[in-house]
């Protein structure tokens, strides 16, 4: 029985031959195995299953702490709602906007280093309020003149009513976020805060 099991059948000629054999003893053709029987092709076969096991698996448990955490997601925005939690984490840098134009016209990619995604306070003259309320600009208080300063967009209608109440030629004090600075443009900041200067 054990011979029997380890004979084949030739598939060029139909003799049974030996399952070792490389060649047909009658007519010499070759004695391949096939190919779901090729050692390579199952290890393919397990890894593609070992995969697909894996794979179903890591989806589940990415489901699981998204439903574990939610419960903790809440108590976060519970605790980000408490401005106690938000003051610490974001530190304003104090500076005239005759600062920021004098290492912008000295150079212009020193500038964009030092102050672009830093949070800033400013304080400077308003220049524009535009009408859609979008944006106002600020510019140098020591130059009369200036044209190029600070584009400061409104980020919320707490903001554009404080802005109801300015009128250019005011001195204000900014705080935000400079998110650009071009030679050309000057500088882009997202407001946090804007109030008029203390006289």
């Amino acid at each position: 029985m054990s011979k029997e099991s380890k004979m084949v059948t030739c598939k060029h000629c139909g003799a049974e031959i030996a399952a070792s054999a490389k060649t047909c003893p009658q007519c010499g053709g070759k004695n391949k195995k096939p190919i779901y029987k090729r050692p390579w092709f199952i290890a393919v076969i397990a890894i593609i299953i070992l995969g697909a096991i894996g794979g179903s698996l890591g989806g589940e448990t990415a489901d699981k702490p998204g439903k574990t955490d939610a419960p903790v997601s809440q108590s976060e925005n519970i605790n980000t709602t408490q401005p106690e939690s938000e003051t610490p984490e974001i530190t304003y840098t104090a500076y005239a906007v005759s600062e920021l134009m004098d290492d912008l016209n000295g150079n212009a990619l020193k500038a964009a280093e030092k102050y672009k995604d830093q949070y800033v306070e400013l304080t400077g003259r308003l220049n524009v309020i535009d009408s859609s309320g979008m944006y106002i600009s600020i510019v140098s208080t020591q130059d009369e003149f200036a044209i190029l300063g600070v584009q400061c967009y409104i980020k919320s209608e707490d903001q554009k009513t404080a802005v109801m109440d300015m009128a250019v030629g005011d001195t204000l004090v900014v705080k935000g976020k400079i998110t650009d600075v071009g030679e050309i443009l000057g500088y882009s900041l997202d407001i946090d805060s804007v109030e008029k200067a203390a006289n």
